[in-house]
């Protein structure tokens, strides 16, 4: 018997390799020929969650929840829970996207989550969060899904999961680009799943695949369309191992849209045809799908009817639509060829232009940047010799005063009561100025002359700036645990304290979080977010103080960049990312 369970085994380890490898069709029909009589119930929960897993990547998940089902059933009869409560995942997925099923998928995680909690493995929990979060991604969850990546990010810091991190971020990204409409911090994520996801020896090709596209995508909201077509087309060059004619439908319709927002009509067209060509071959493999499952214990037959008719009507729809547009785009393409000749002695003209246009905004920029550091230095070097001043000369003078002064009451130690009364109320203002006199001096010199460093700086400048039940200021530091070059911290502080002191004039924020991230030696990331009443960063003049424009060339003149995303009654997001 131990040896057929261990042959058992390793036939069904092959085949989830097999799955692995995108060959779900060769899976299903190795697993179709197999003898499962002589199966443990362990081996036939096994065999069925490869049977759903296959089903699920052919796009079949009405069989891949039967499946998953009585996989279930046979881990818990086999009192094999984990495997058990795993599959819950799993069928919640599937469900959320069926109209129908929105309560039901509820069920599953609840189940799951109590189960991961009742273990206290940090491992298991993080899964769960992972997986609410993803499943909240929509307008009306967007902030506890939010929360939860964030209970996430924070518990991955003592599981280290890479893979789930990498989900967490491409994830996150999503719920910034498609529901919360914050590209630029949607694309922050980008970049950081992206570098996890070329540090595997192996990495998937559709996880890098979904990322490029997901780039894309940001980048087309923010009108940069050929950044976005040229992620697009190196998405194209990847061979997946799954799901392809779907990613191909996608990354040729993306194209489409994007040739189409940059006035590249050909090749629009072009790519057009190519997705449609993909999307009429899945419409027929779903057809044949939806034939397959007529005898399912879903009642699912009449709407299947009903999606097909209308499938129909709408490819005829689309016929009608194509001819009108290849008309359309004929005639363009016309009007295009004769233009295209006047044009170009006018582009070429145009272009050294620009050239020069660009050379003197070169010499302005370099100018303006060497201003904005001899602005900053100065009112750095202002601020010490104010706070030297008023230590050493003023507050001398005063302690001296003082001391002088309560000389002289002793010595008048006869005086009548009214006199010891000015004397008592003289030296108590004496007191009340030279203290005054050492918190300016300190204030001024907050974390910047003292060893303390940026983080014990940042933390006393919250602690000052925020008000009980008004303003929370909130430090939160990830590996940030050495001192950074001096200039960095001067220039770093700096700009923190007067972002959060415009918060307080303008933003009518009762939140401010400020995250300082050291992920590696070489790079430092500030983000600044509030729960304000946004602003556009168009309209913003500043009147005093260092100005978000200048703080954005400085941070840019230290190789980095400065990123303001805010929308008017949703707050303000803002990241500083610089190389060290």
């Amino acid at each position: 018997m131990v040896s057929i369970c261990v042959g058992q085994n390793k036939v069904l380890s092959s085949i989830e390799n097999s799955i692995a490898e995108g060959k779900s069709k060769e899976a299903l029909k190795q697993l179709s020929v197999l003898n499962t009589t002589a199966f443990l119930p362990e081996d036939l929960g096994y065999y069925y969650f490869l049977t759903a897993k296959s089903y699920s990547k052919e796009n079949n998940d009405v069989k891949a929840i039967e499946n998953y089902l009585i996989a279930k059933k046979q881990y818990l009869k086999a009192n094999v829970v984990e495997k058990a409560m795993e599959i819950n995942l799993n069928i919640a997925s599937l469900l959320v996207s069926y109209k129908d099923n929105t309560q039901k998928h509820q069920f599953y995680l609840k189940e799951y989550m109590d189960y991961a909690f009742s273990t206290k493995n940090d491992s298991k929990i993080l899964k769960g969060y992972v997986q609410l979060a993803s499943l909240k991604i929509n307008s009306k969850e967007a902030k506890e899904s939010l929360d939860y990546f964030r209970k996430a990010i924070v518990l991955n810091k003592k599981v280290k999961d890479k893979k789930l991190e990498s989900k967490i971020y491409n994830n996150l990204a999503v719920l910034f680009s498609d529901v919360l409409y914050k590209p630029d911090s949607s694309l922050y994520y980008l970049r950081k799943d992206n570098l996890l996801l070329h540090q595997e020896k192996t990495p998937n090709p559709n996880y890098i695949c979904y990322n490029l596209m997901n780039q894309a995508s940001n980048y087309s909201q923010l009108h940069q369309y050929q950044k976005a077509i040229d992620l697009l087309l190196q998405a194209d060059k990847i061979k997946l191992i799954e799901y392809n004619k779907v990613n191909k439908e996608n990354i040729n319709n993306f194209l489409y849209l994007n040739y189409k927002d940059a006035k590249n009509l050909d090749k629009a067209l072009y790519h057009l045809e190519i997705s449609n060509k993909y999307h009429d071959s899945l419409n027929t493999e779903q057809q044949n799908i939806a034939i397959n499952n007529f005898d399912t214990k879903y009642k699912t037959k009449e709407k299947e009817l009903e999606n097909l008719e209308l499938k129909t009507n709408i490819k005829k729809n689309k016929i009608v639509l194509y001819l009108m547009i290849s008309v359309l785009i004929i005639v363009l393409l016309i009007s295009i060829l004769v233009y295209k000749n006047i044009a170009k002695k006018k582009k070429i003209a145009e272009q050294e232009k620009l050239i020069e246009i660009q050379k003197t905004e070169k010499i302005l920029k370099d100018q303006e940047l060497n201003d904005i550091d001899l602005m900053l230095e100065s009112q750095e070097k202002e601020r010490q010799n104010i706070a030297n001043e008023l230590h050493d000369n003023l507050g001398s003078m005063l302690a001296t005063l003082k001391l002088n002064f309560q000389n002289l009451k002793r010595h008048n130690e006869v005086a009548n009561q009214q006199e010891n009364k000015l004397y008592d109320k003289t030296d108590a203002l004496l007191e009340e100025a030279y203290q005054k006199v050492r918190n300016i001096a300190h204030l001024k010199n907050l974390g910047i002359i003292g060893s303390e460093g940026l983080l014990v700086a940042v933390n006393k400048m919250a602690e000052k700036m925020s008000v009980l039940e008004h303003l929370a200021i909130n430090v939160i530091p990830f590996e940030l645990t050495e001192r950074l070059e001096n200039t960095i911290e001067v220039a770093l502080f700096r700009m923190i304290q007067e972002l959060c002191t415009n918060i307080i004039k303008h933003s009518e924020a009762t939140e401010v979080n400020i995250y300082l991230t050291q992920g590696t030696s070489k790079e430092i990331n500030i983000i600044i977010e509030d729960n304000g009443k946004g602003f556009d960063p168009k309209t913003v003049v500043s009147k005093s103080g260092i100005g978000l424009k200048n703080m954005e060339k400085k941070v840019e003149q230290m190789g980095g960049t400065f990123t303001i995303d805010s929308i008017l009654t949703k707050g303000t997001t803002i990241i500083i990312d610089l190389p060290l």
